[in-house]
């Protein structure tokens, strides 16, 4: 049995492993597929209508739409000041468009990985070619995060039991203790990987 990677209540490792006809596909389709959408969504100038198959595709996943387009929304941040730009010389139609095709985008991306346990993800890219490397340097990344997680879940819960203030200064402290910390488990981790023979890639 594959092992689960993220902490359990990470929203994308519990929607990816649904029970759907679009998560039963083969990764490497959808890879290639998703893929197919960003080139499409970011050269095609009605790609605002492939919202329409966004939108089918979630709900064929039993998808929850409002919280996976929340998710997507994070991109917006970054491409928010070069609308503004594009809108301040004049040309609002396509300041518009590069926030929408940026959206999209993310949604795409956001999808692929709601229909798509990790592991099989990162199986699927080594198959089409990925190099091995990039594959390691993702899935330690996604396990690191997941030791960050549930590190910081814990303390603030134990902060919260203790009746922890909410200052700045508490939680700049409380942010240098969680790095230490999550840092000396990752390493615990990793000495335990190499005592039980890992050779420096993921099987």
């Amino acid at each position: 049995m594959a092992q689960r990677i993220g902490p359990a209540n990470f929203a994308f490792d519990e929607w990816s492993r649904r029970k759907t006809v679009l998560h039963g596909l083969d990764p490497r389709g959808k890879i290639v597929a998703c893929l197919a959408l960003l080139i499409l969504t970011g050269v095609w100038p009605l790609a605002w209508t492939l919202s329409a198959l966004a939108i089918v595709l979630i709900f064929v996943a039993r998808l929850p739409l409002f919280a996976l387009a929340a998710r997507a929304a994070v991109v917006l941040p970054f491409t928010v000041v070069f609308a503004a730009l594009t809108a301040w010389t004049g040309d609002t139609h396509r300041a518009v468009a590069l926030l929408w095709k940026s959206y999209l985008s993310a949604l795409w991306v956001c999808l692929l990985m709601a229909s798509t346990p990790l592991e099989r993800l990162l199986e699927g890219a080594a198959r089409l070619g990925t190099p091995r490397l990039l594959i390691d340097v993702m899935h330690f990344t996604w396990r690191y995060i997941a030791v960050i997680s549930a590190q910081a879940w814990r303390m603030r819960t134990a902060a919260l039991a203790r009746g922890g203030d909410r200052s700045f200064q508490v939680s700049a402290s409380s942010l240098a203790v969680l790095f230490a910390s999550s840092y000396a488990r990752a390493e615990r981790i990793h000495r335990a990987m190499l005592a039980r023979g890992a050779a420096g890639g993921v099987r």
